[in-house]
């Protein structure tokens, strides 16, 4: 749903968010057929192999929203305007490579390709998300005329807020490294933190 509207003296408005969910689910194949091999996981499509224990798949309901405003000041053309979005994280894994002690011990490697034990994902996709990305930029600028040429030249202010929320994270789960540098979870890119950006813009 996105609603925008354009009110007097040059004043604009617009905002809107979306929801929804996705569900698939293989497990009355992989009861049929346990011996399948399918493609990588999904969300739209589970594999059936013998490494992902995950045949049904639930994101919950993942919503995004948005906005803008803008005003020009009459006589003086003078801008400012304001943006705002807030995205739903990532989704999260726990990547863990059984080792191949362990998958001898369970007579797990023999049904591995080339013997070679197995990566497994803990969690089951779409019930764990990073951290939700909220982001407020602001402009200001002021609009110089010369005839039919135009020279819009501002400020531009990106994270006003400042954020630090987490992007991507390290979803490689090793129990013998612990929280930390290289550890489950641990972030691979945050949000660039608060920066301004001088503009200009000549229109002829």
């Amino acid at each position: 749903m996105n609603v925008q509207s354009r009110l007097k003296a040059g004043l604009t408005l617009s905002g809107g968010f979306n929801t929804g969910k996705t569900q698939s689910d293989n497990c009355d194949v992989r009861a049929l057929i346990p011996e399948l091999t399918g493609a990588s996981t999904t969300l739209a499509a589970p594999a059936v192999t013998a490494s992902n224990p995950w045949c049904h798949l639930d994101t919950g309901f993942v919503t995004r929203a948005t906005a803008l405003a803008s005003y020009i000041v009459p006589k003086v053309d003078v801008l400012f305007s304001t943006t705002f979005r807030s995205d739903q994280g990532g989704l999260l894994a726990a990547n863990y490579t059984i080792p191949t002690a362990l998958a001898n011990a369970g007579g797990l490697v023999g049904t591995f390709a080339n013997n070679v034990s197995p990566t497994v994902n803990l969690i089951q996709p779409g019930t764990l998300y990073g951290d939700r990305v909220n982001e407020l930029d602001f402009k200001i600028a002021k609009i110089v005329r010369f005839g039919s040429r135009r020279l819009n030249a501002g400020l531009e202010i990106y994270n006003a807020l400042n954020a630090n929320a987490t992007l991507t994270y390290n979803q490689t789960y090793n129990p013998a490294v612990a929280a930390g540098p290289g550890g489950w979870l641990q972030p691979t890119q945050v949000m660039t933190p608060r920066f301004f950006k001088v503009t200009a813009q000549f229109d002829f």
